[in-house]
């Protein structure tokens, strides 16, 4: 199939190639810049008013118009922030290239001219390009991305209508797009698809790569066949800084502190950036670069487990006190060159390099309190479990269990990506052609994790559950507290050391062919291409569990600052590795556990996509079309083990023995899968000027979204009671169609008001399911943690954004701007039992709010963004009445401001503070009772930033 659909992408290729061209006709071209040449304007809708044939500026601000009759025009030039500008141009003959540069504004400095500085500047050129767009984008340009203290891609990410982010340990992590999950988003760097680090997904992490490195964000929420198919949310489209966008020098440096209060600890960034263009203007040289290094940590209590609900007093069934402290290193840089070899030929090179790393240790306390009996001395919002040496026969109870571990663990995310290609212009024709690779990897190399247990055979221990989403430990014997604290108790249980790593890579060819002709009798063009991408994806875990006797914690006693409860003793992660490495051979494999978690967790999948468009646009007075077929044929092959403990399940004939300790065994066998597939994606998008500053929308449009491929890898790891994992090989990819409607209204051609609604209905959603009792790939499960296709779901959604500078106030009031965007979504799917759920990871409501002040040096900007609860995790446990409840992540409201001001027209000196209000994140089960009750919360505490900036 793969063949056949490339043979009909290079069909359809030389169809349009060969297909009669439009009689020989001139090219109008040229650049679009501010008064003083320095500063090309990308989305100036440039506008031939005798035909009605428009076009926009690229980055680089310029334009072009290919067959053109001779004669006499007039373009009509608008961005948003200047006067539109009317010039006359004559093509001579029909072979005539011609040249007009247009410049916009005011005849001012660039530092102090407000069209393209600052954050009018920022607001005027993201306004542009999102109205100049022939699909739903939304642009955040790189003054933009530096007015607010945003660490990363997902941080900067978050600002945009519509856009909601994941965070990890406080920082902004995933991105999520009109409320789909993570997963149905895509990222692009300069045109190029990134695979992800990630061991089990898809979602690119973006907090590897570092803000300051960026020129600017396009997030595109609808698609049209020339690019991939596969996001169902949208696409983020990351761009760096090119040299033939510069018309001269242009040279960045910046410097900052980070201060941390959780830790009390300092930091430091530094990043910097260059771009020149040279032989005459031909080569572009373009560099930037960013490096921090700093130090935080987080506090958190979490419920492993169910909540015990049947008592007098509930209570959470495993109590575990976390504490994290983390040193964090990034390393982003990015380089491009692009050279315009002739008037019509371009050739480029861009590459991408980030390197993200975390030194965590996290000290855990796990406080087992399901295992003893309930005790009478409970009372009021105090539970109280009894323990006993667990003499069944004696009508003992349980002993109460405490578990103090260690996780020493050094991680290391790398993403990098390079792409050459070239592109050719020469009358109606455009063409280009690119190769590129992308690689993404996690490592974790010699990670540890040391637990102590101790098992208390008498005395009451307790849990205050006044609060229910933050408990506390409570003591009601003296004697009791003081064993519990005693470190000599604690008896080294197991230390698992891991070495794992997760590798995505993938090589892409495309090309693209576009001839600007009049469709029947209206300006237009017809475009076709095709594209290949390999990609490969796999998972390697070397683990050891080792066991060592005769060990006491006192031996490797620590302490850390916790404020949410009492958590120490602690093990000392330097002195525990430091012993561990020290005596490597007095420690004993734990042979079954270690082969049997091993060989389950491994495997690899190659996933390859051929894909070829057709699509053609059309202006129909002010209304243009865009319409097209895109076909993507995707061939599947993994390979994985199953590993399992005999007991429950019959071993298979061709499963091999693999680990063997004291009549205990382990086998496993190879298994591989594969799949094919075809999918025919349309679209349409429709763009309407009603009038100079309306602009409507409407499009339509079929994406899929590929399984993840660990979760569809056949892997399987069943234990000898017949509990464990697979992954299903027989997922369905995940299939949209995808429904936007608009309106954008820009008055005054400075500011903007629209609102849109868009409607996903989404067949074969993928979601994790425990199932029992079940076979799953020959294998029999007592209980699986599975994944499974679900039959309908559906996103419907509504988006209002509103950006203005208040220039009309008077006096010193016309440097303020504000802005604010809030987007309403309500999805539903439905469960193979019947059950009507909401779409995991989707917020109702999602809203941003920012007010700036920029006047002569002083910048100052404040931001609020906020997002709702979301459902997280699927029957966590059932309530008192029986029925399943749902993990679910409560809201989260962050604010962030920062200052800045202008000592030079060079230097600039700032100030950022990052979540001033100290929002913790929170996570529960909501019983019908009581409420809201904890499976997690985690406080992260406020950052600052301080720091000088040099721009020439």
């Amino acid at each position: 199939m793969n063949r056949s659909l490339l043979s009909a992408s290079a069909a359809s290729v030389i169809a349009v190639a060969i297909a009669p061209l439009p009689a020989l006709a001139g090219v109008i071209e040229g650049r679009v810049s501010d008064q003083s040449g320095a500063v090309s304007l990308e989305g100036a809708v440039v506008r031939i008013e005798e035909t009605g044939e428009s076009s926009s500026t690229n980055r680089a601000g310029e334009y072009r118009f290919a067959n053109v009759p001779a004669g006499r025009y007039t373009l009509v030039v608008t961005y948003v922030g200047a006067d539109a500008e009317s010039v006359s141009v004559s093509v001579p003959s029909q072979d005539a290239v011609v040249r007009q540069n247009i410049t916009l504004g005011e005849n001012v400095a660039v530092v102090d001219n407000v069209l393209v500085v600052g954050q009018r500047g920022a607001l005027n050129s993201a306004l542009s390009q999102q109205k100049a767009s022939d699909k739903v984008i939304t642009v955040l340009s790189a003054d933009a991305i530096g007015q607010l203290p945003d660490e990363n891609v997902a941080e900067a990410a978050r600002r945009a209508a519509g856009v909601n982010i994941q965070n990890d340990q406080g920082e902004g992590r995933y991105v999520s797009i009109r409320g789909a999950n993570p997963n149905f988003v895509t990222t692009t760097v300069n045109g190029v698809r990134l695979p992800s680090p990630d061991s089990d997904q898809r979602q690119v992490p973006l907090d590897v790569i570092d803000s300051d490195i960026l020129s600017s964000i396009t997030i595109t929420k609808s698609l049209t066949p020339d690019v991939d198919g596969d996001s169902i949310g949208g696409n983020v489209e990351i761009t760096t800084l090119s040299g033939l966008d510069q018309q001269d020098i242009f040279f960045k440096l910046k410097a900052a502190g980070i201060y941390t209060n959780q830790v009390d600890e300092f930091g430091q960034r530094y990043s910097g950036a260059f771009a020149n263009n040279f032989l005459d203007g031909r080569l572009g040289v373009a560099a930037t670069a960013a490096w921090q290094k700093r130090k935080f940590g987080s506090e958190n209590k979490e419920n492993d487990g169910e909540w015990i609900l049947d008592e007098a007093v509930i209570y959470p069934e495993e109590l575990e006190l976390r504490d994290y402290q983390v040193t964090r290193e990034r390393f982003s840089a990015a380089l491009n060159l692009d050279f315009q070899a002739t008037d019509n030929l371009l050739l480029y090179a861009h590459g991408l390099y980030s390197d993200f790393s975390d030194q965590e240790y996290r000290s855990r306390v796990e406080n087992k309190f399901g295992d003893p009996d309930f005790s009478d001395a409970s009372n009021g919002s105090l539970a109280v479990v009894e323990a006993g040496d667990g003499d069944e026969d004696a009508g003992n109870p349980d002993p109460y269990e405490v578990d103090r571990d260690i996780k020493d663990r050094y991680e290391d995310q790398l993403i990098y990506s390079i792409v050459g290609g070239a592109e050719f212009a020469k009358d109606a024709v455009t063409f280009d052609i690119s190769g590129s690779y992308s690689y993404a990897e996690e490592s974790e190399p010699e990670r540890i994790d040391a637990g102590f247990r101790a098992e208390f055979e008498e005395g009451l221990f307790g849990v205050d559950v006044s609060d229910t989403l933050l408990p506390s430990l409570a003591f009601p014997e003296a004697d009791a507290e003081a064993a519990y604290f005693d470190p000599g108790n604690y008896e080294f249980d197991e230390v698992e050391r891991t070495n794992g790593i997760a590798k995505d890579e993938e090589l892409a060819f495309q090309a693209n062919l576009r001839i600007d002709a009049d469709l029947f009798g209206a300006p237009g063009y017809v475009k076709t291409g095709g594209k290949v991408r390999l990609r490969e994806k796999s998972y390697d875990l070397d683990l050891a569990i080792l066991e060592y006797d005769d060990l006491v914690l006192s031996d490797f006693m620590g302490d850390v600052d916790y404020e949410l409860d009492r958590i120490n003793p602690v093990v000392s992660p330097e002195v525990f590795r430091d012993f561990f490495f020290a005596n490597p051979d007095d420690f004993e494999l734990n042979v079954i556990d270690t082969a049997l978690e091993s060989t389950g967790a491994n495997y690899s999948a190659d996933e390859n996509v051929y894909a070829g468009y057709v699509m053609a646009q059309r202006q129909f007075g002010a209304a243009s079309v865009v319409a097209g077929l895109r076909v993507e044929h995707t061939e599947y092959d993994a390979s994985g083990f199953t590993a399992f403990e005999p007991g429950a399940a019959d071993i298979p004939a061709d499963a091999e023995l693999i680990a063997e300790d004291d009549g205990d065994e382990v086998y496993a066998r190879a298994v591989d899968a594969e799949q094919s597939y075809t999918d025919w994606l349309p679209s349409v998008n429709i763009r309407y000027d009603v009038t100079d500053e309306i602009v409507f929308r409407l499009g339509y449009y079929k994406t899929i979204v590929r399984p993840n491929l660990e979760a569809a890898a056949p892997r399987i790891l069943v234990d000898d009671e017949a509990e464990g994992e697979a992954g299903n090989p027989l997922l369905d990819r995940q299939k949209a169609h995808n429904f936007d409607a608009s309106l954008e209204w820009y008055p005054g051609n400075k500011s903007v008001l629209s609102a849109g609604v868009f409607y996903k209905d989404i067949s074969d959603l993928i979601t994790s399911t425990i199932s029992e009792d079940i076979i799953v790939s020959g294998v029999f499960f007592e209980e699986v943690e599975t994944f499974i296709n679900v039959p309908d779901a559906s996103l419907f959604g509504v988006e209002l954004n509103y950006q203005q500078p208040l220039d009309f106030l008077p006096g010193l009031l016309d440097g303020f701007i504000v802005g604010a965007n809030y987007t309403f979504v309500d999805s539903e799917a439905t469960l193979i039992d019947g059950r009507e759920i909401s779409i995991p990871g989707q917020s109702d409501h999602v809203t941003t709010g920012i007010i700036g002040y920029e006047k002569g040096p002083i910048n100052l900007r404040f931001a609020a963004t906020y997002r709702d609860q979301y459902l997280d995790e699927l029957s966590l446990q059932e309530d008192e009445n029986g029925v399943d409840i749902d993990r679910i992540v409560d809201d989260h409201l962050q604010i962030d401001i920062s200052a800045k001001y202008r000592v030079t027209d060079q230097f600039q000196f700032f100030t950022e503070f990052k979540n001033v209000n100290n929002e913790p994140f929170a996570a529960f089960v909501r019983s019908p009772a009581y409420g809201k009750l904890n499976s997690q919360y985690e406080e992260y505490g406020w950052s600052a930033k301080f720091g000088v900036s040099f721009n020439y």
